[in-house]
């Protein structure tokens, strides 16, 4: 009986913070757009080339030949 008297206090305050950061990610916008994201990955980016050159002959680990 005597745990129920922290524990019950502390699940409050573990359900009082989750629902503080539900609610401050909501007023940030967070939940606007929720159908985007999951197409993103069909489309493709174009990236700048970088200026890095790579050496023509290195090798980037073992090679089975056949």
């Amino acid at each position: 009986m005597e745990a129920l008297y922290l524990t019950i206090p502390m699940a409050m305050c573990i359900a009082a913070f989750f629902l503080y950061v539900f609610i401050t990610a909501f007023r940030k916008g967070q939940f606007e757009d929720i159908e985007s994201p999951k197409y993103r990955m069909f489309f493709e980016e174009e990236y700048p080339q970088s200026n890095t050159q790579t050496k023509p002959n290195s090798q980037d680990g073992p090679t089975s030949k056949s």
